[in-house]
């Protein structure tokens, strides 16, 4: 063993736990590739703290499964945009207007799809008080 930073011998029970670890991950290269992974990290790690790594790891297996097989190429990853926050908010929507299959005239936001619901009865405000209002 040499100092701090330096390279240590990975202990047998670090090893087969970093195995067990491994083995739940898709085989090929992707096991592979962890399990080196895993060895390289430990051997930068004094052995009291080797077992405390191996067993994070063997607890992590299964996210780390399902994130592997999820997605293989992150370049592919398509994004889908998600509602304009004030149309989340209802505080702002840009309404157009639309004309269903029958000829009517309705008008529905360009940005989140909202259908608008009309003006509201007389006397009434348009948008709701936020904490229930008298």
């Amino acid at each position: 063993m040499t100092g701090q930073g330096g390279s240590h011998d990975v202990t047998t029970t670090a090893r087969v736990l970093v195995g067990a670890a491994t083995v739940t991950l898709p085989s090929g290269a992707v096991r592979e590739r962890y399990r080196r992974e895993h060895l390289g990290e430990l051997s930068a790690l004094p052995s009291p703290d080797q077992v405390h790594y191996a067993v994070g790891a063997l607890m992590t297996s299964w996210a780390l499964r399902r994130a592997v097989s999820k997605e293989t190429d992150m370049t592919s990853t398509s994004v889908k945009a998600g509602k304009p926050l004030l149309c989340r908010l209802n505080l702002h929507h840009r309404y157009r207007k639309q004309h269903n299959p029958a000829g009517e005239v309705y008008r529905r936001c360009t940005k989140c799809g909202k259908d608008d619901p009309g003006d509201p009865p007389r006397g009434e405000p348009r948008h709701p008080l936020p904490f229930g209002g008298a």
